[in-house]
């Protein structure tokens, strides 16, 4: 409903169409960046203007990112040692001291966010008894620090002056602590459970008394069965997981503000600061997000993360919340309104940690949609967007070809066709194997079954299908004829990767991931009828990029715009899939977009 939408629609056309895909895959982030390595720990600032992440193992290295872009600004050098491990990040109340907690033994390192310089290094054994989980929070004043070590058994909390670098106090906890602790006036508090009630205790920054209890909540009788539990102290509020389900506790009130059940186990909630939303990262790709409501929490969206999920960490306005997987960290917007991108879905396939097969064929009116290892095949019409065929094949798919009226899947030692009916179909027309037209078993030497993940790809024409083998004796290149099922020709490889054939069905590629690359070219004898592949001269990329460069000029420029053949902008990308090229393959004016995680891939036609 903007100014500019009502005075440009009307001078607007379609630059894009979903072809294939669900709603989801869109993903709602409006910023992400991926590090070299796994993320260790991240945190924001008190002003919400940056974002600490610590990435690395061996040498960790601090980044400060700008927090509504999470573009880099600050990169903070540790001082020379040993092996850390990361633990925790905080920032003072003036946004000028970042400090990193971790290490053995205990390594806390300060830094002037302003200048980068170092501004003190804490060193101190770690407490006896506790594990490698930590909290920490500072002093009103940003003097002093105050950690909670958390142990399977015991726990204990200690203080810091950051100024000088001398520890303060310790003490010992009794009881089951959260994994929280906060700042409370001019001490600091955490809270402690026990049958069926969380406690929250305080003791001053620079006291040597025992910590007091101050507040006990009663709590339902299944919470202790949980695995995690957060605390709202100032609104008395508790959300846990039990089992499948999230649920949240009001203490003042005596009920339930939610109750939601998931498919994917919930691992670890959140409130934000006012305690407005909640979000719940899962043991799958995504974590969920709820908006307080007068009559409870009700469900605001769904966002992927992309991994087995950290716990999501809201800013301190509420109004944005980061999540991180593995090396990739995202960042979302928790009051923008929720527009899903309108597609059509013909059908749903079940998440997966398997890779998609995707291929279009040469006429660009079909495209075969599988995963490696799946034993059913979809074919796609790319007109009406409705599926041609859907094929129960009987064995592990390992590599597909599909031209406009046939499609090849290479399985467990065969080489299964069907032929593919013209003419408009019945939505979704299933067959199976008693419904092909030929079966090939490979012959001498047999399809490398008992290597892992053999991987296939077959020529555009249907002639060849190229194998890579990697196993205990190196990776190898196998070419097979599709119609005889004879191995016509076997070479070593340096590269554990996948083959591609060119669009001519002359060359296999394969190219890692770093940009290394090995070519051989398919030549025939016609005299001796011998087929051989010849290593061609080694390069950096096969041309036009990889897989294959689109045969119309369509180009994605940055990694977010995708333009046409003239330099034309014609689609903005969603930032996850800014993150890696790879995830994307071209086909003339199709573009399909690949991931593991969700449940479909994406495919847009551009320019319609």
């Amino acid at each position: 409903m903007s100014i500019v939408r009502r005075l440009y629609e009307p001078h607007t056309h379609p630059l894009a169409r979903v072809v294939h895909g669900l709603p989801t895959s869109w993903d709602q982030c409006i910023a992400a960046v991926k590090f070299p390595t796994s993320i260790d720990a991240t945190a924001w600032s008190p002003c919400g203007n940056f974002i600490a992440v610590v990435w690395g193992r061996s040498k960790a290295t601090i980044e400060i990112l700008d927090g509504p872009t999470l573009r880099r600004s600050v990169t903070l050098e540790f001082p020379m040692g040993e092996l850390r491990l990361t633990r925790w990040l905080i920032f003072s109340p003036d946004t000028h001291l970042l400090t990193w907690l971790g290490g053995t033994p205990t390594e806390f390192v300060s830094w002037d966010v302003r200048t980068g310089a170092l501004f003190s290094n804490i060193s101190t054994e770690r407490p006896k008894h506790t594990v490698d989980r930590l909290s920490a929070t500072y002093s009103p004043c940003g003097t002093m620090f105050g950690v909670l070590f958390l142990g399977d058994l015991t726990s204990s909390i200690s203080t810091y002056n950051v100024l000088n670098g001398t520890h303060i106090s310790s003490h010992s906890i009794d009881g089951s602590a959260l994994d929280e602790i906060w700042t409370h006036g001019e001490c600091l508090r955490f809270a402690t459970t026990k049958s069926n009630s969380v406690t929250t205790w305080e003791v001053g920054f620079t006291s040597t008394h025992a910590p007091t209890a101050v507040e006990s909540l009663p709590i339902p009788g299944d919470s202790h069965h949980t695995g995690h539990l957060s605390l709202h102290p100032t609104l008395s509020r508790v959300a846990f997981t039990s089992g499948r389900t999230v649920k949240v506790w009001d203490a003042l009130g005596s009920k339930f503000l939610l109750e939601s059940e998931h498919d994917e186990w919930p691992i670890r909630t959140s409130f934000s600061l006012d305690g407005r939303f909640l979000a719940c990262g899962t043991r799958g790709s995504e974590f969920y997000l709820w908006k307080e409501t007068p009559t409870g929490y009700i469900p605001l969206r769904k966002l992927i993360s992309n991994a087995w999920t950290s716990k999501p960490l809201f800013s301190p306005s509420g109004e944005s919340i980061i999540a991180f997987g593995d090396s990739v960290l995202k960042l979302w917007r928790t009051t923008d309104p929720t527009s899903p991108l309108s597609t059509v879905s013909t059908q749903v396939s079940q998440k997966s940690e398997k890779n998609f097969i995707v291929v279009f064929s040469p006429d660009e009116t079909l495209v075969a949609v599988t995963r490696m290892e799946d034993k059913t095949i979809m074919v796609l019409d790319l007109r009406s967007c409705f599926s041609r065929l859907i094929i129960d094949t009987g064995l592990k798919i390992y590599g597909v070809g599909v031209t406009g009226s046939t499609i090849v899947v290479v399985g467990d030692g065969q080489i299964v066709s069907w032929t593919i009916p013209a003419g408009p179909n019945p939505l979704n027309l299933r067959v199976n194997v008693t419904d092909s037209v030929r079966t090939t078993p490979f012959n001498h030497p047999p399809f490398p079954t008992s290597a892992p993940r053999p991987i296939t790809s077959v020529s555009p024409d249907l002639r060849h299908a190229a194998i890579t083998e990697h196993g205990h004796t190196g990776s190898h290149l196998h070419l097979y004829d599709v119609y005889t099922g004879d191995c016509l020709a076997s070479v070593p490889m340096g590269l554990e990767t996948s083959p591609w054939f060119t669009p001519d069905g002359r060359k296999v590629w394969c190219v890692t991931d770093g940009g290394e690359a090995e070519s051989w070219g398919i030549t025939e004898d016609r005299e001796s009828g011998i087929t051989n592949l010849k290593h061609l001269e080694s390069t950096i990329h096969p041309p036009h990029g990889f897989p294959w460069g689109p045969s119309h000029g369509y180009s994605v420029l940055g990694g977010r715009w995708v333009l046409n053949s003239n330099g034309k902008r014609l689609l903005w990308l969603p930032p996850y899939w800014q993150l890696d090229g790879w995830d994307r393959m071209w086909d003339g004016r199709f573009l399909a977009l690949l991931d593991r995680e969700l449940s479909e891939p994406v495919i847009l036609e551009l320019e319609v």
